[in-house]
């Protein structure tokens, strides 16, 4: 089980019956359930989803993996693939022992000197394959802050610029588009370093729409942003002037490079409408590429969960943000249940939780919200609002109780949310 605090949650049977469904969203996107049914070994073809791979082909086989997918993904590869893999290095929030592939631990969201260090090993294996050599990348979500070698901008400054673009409530495909200008290898340039070998890239997107140049800023994709988009992107927020690079555009680094979608939060919706109708709710996926500020949505989903019949659940995935203005402390999907507690009606519930198991605080995936919590804040004179107000949704919570614990899911396909009409 990953919520960790299930027992205590599940106070009714509706907390239950919502909580289970979000536990099989967990189990879907569990990498080695996700190996065991999208890729395999036979003799010398290795196949991942409906790509056949000749390993005979290649001298040398190379294992690169960064962000929060690496490490389960590493123990899946060393398992099948053995001695045929000749170096590896990944990069995670989670270390791992392997023979052939090292492991490091690196910082997030805010990335440190050990990240820069960490991407370097990486950069040095990369850039032993020749052309008939396999490099076999894992690209997941986490992979921004933690695969980290920045361009002429010191870590300090790094992390100052990153969380101003927190606060000011920039969008993913704007910050990440900023991230790919100011580093040597996001934007296609772990791609250019591996030339001219062969590189299997196998995605697990945390982003809306699944764009792969966005995913972990896009290492093995090529990019179509430009300095000038990134330099528009600092205009708007007024941000402090820094040096930019152009991302490599030539098509010849990525002739070679093949990109494949391993999963994406539709994998856990769709396991999680499979188990809402197992329990006896209609049901239905509202939208898989949410986005928008916390507050705003929380209220745009209660408005159409409100239209529907009894015995409904309304199922949606995607990226939301926060305007930071007070001193608090929380993440986005804590943030929009406390929104929503504002509009909730007696025969509804609302979970919001980040599909890494961190929302934005460690072993916090965001919280429950229904009539209990309300009764709750009422009784210890808590106002929503003072909370909104202050950022600070994870004490409101904590208070109430409300708080969902999980431990580490190894995966991270964007946020995933679950309303019922009892």
């Amino acid at each position: 089980m990953f919520i960790k605090n299930f027992k205590k949650l599940a106070k009714t049977p509706l907390r239950k019956n919502a909580l289970e469904i979000i536990e099989s969203g967990f189990w879907a996107i569990y990498p080695p359930n996700v190996f065991k049914k999208e890729i395999s070994l036979k003799g010398d073809i290795l196949t991942i989803k409906n790509e056949k791979i000749n390993l005979e082909k290649f001298k040398n086989i190379y294992f690169i993996g960064i962000g929060k997918a690496a490490a389960f993904s590493a123990k899946y590869f060393s398992q099948i693939l053995g001695n045929r893999i000749t170096e590896g290095a990944i990069i995670d929030i989670q270390k791992i022992k392997l023979s052939k592939i090292k492991s490091f631990v690196g910082d997030h969201p805010f990335p440190s000197k050990r990240n820069i260090e960490a991407t370097k090993k990486i950069i040095e294996i990369v850039k032993k394959a020749k052309k008939d050599d396999l490099i076999i990348t894992i690209v997941s979500g986490g992979g921004s802050a933690l695969f980290f070698y920045p361009y002429q901008l010191s870590v300090l400054n790094y992390q100052k610029l990153t969380k101003k673009l927190f606060e000011v409530g920039a969008n993913i495909k704007e910050i990440n588009t900023i991230r790919k200008h100011i580093s040597y290898v996001k934007g296609g340039n772990l791609a250019k370093l591996a030339y001219p070998a062969t590189m299997v890239s196998l995605i697990f997107s945390d982003i809306p729409f699944s764009d792969f140049s966005l995913v972990a800023s896009g290492p093995t994709v090529l990019d179509k942003t430009t300095k000038k988009d990134a330099q528009n992107i600092i205009k708007k927020y007024n941000l402090p002037k820094i040096k930019l690079r152009e991302t490599p555009k030539d098509k010849k680094y990525f002739k070679k490079v093949k990109n494949i979608l391993i999963l994406d939060n539709n994998v856990a919706l769709k396991a999680m409408q499979e188990k809402s109708q197992e329990l006896g709710f209609k049901s239905f996926i509202y939208s898989s590429k949410i986005k928008g500020e916390s507050k705003l949505v929380a209220k745009k989903l209660l408005e159409i969960l409100s239209k529907q019949p009894k015995n409904t659940i309304l199922l949606a995935g995607g990226e939301t943000t926060v305007k930071i203005k007070g001193k608090g402390k929380g993440g986005r999907n804590q943030e929009l249940v406390l929104s929503a507690l504002k509009y909730l009606k007696k025969e509804q519930l609302i979970i919001s939780i980040a599909s890494d198991g961190k929302d934005n605080i460690k072993g916090v995936a965001g919280a429950i919200g229904d009539s209990l919590t309300i009764k709750n804040a009422q009784k210890l004179n808590l106002d929503i609002d003072f909370y909104l107000e202050n950022n600070d949704s994870y004490h409101f919570f904590k208070k109430t109780g409300d708080l969902i614990f999980t431990k580490n899911t190894g995966s991270n396909v964007s946020d995933l949310i679950i309303l019922i009409k009892e």
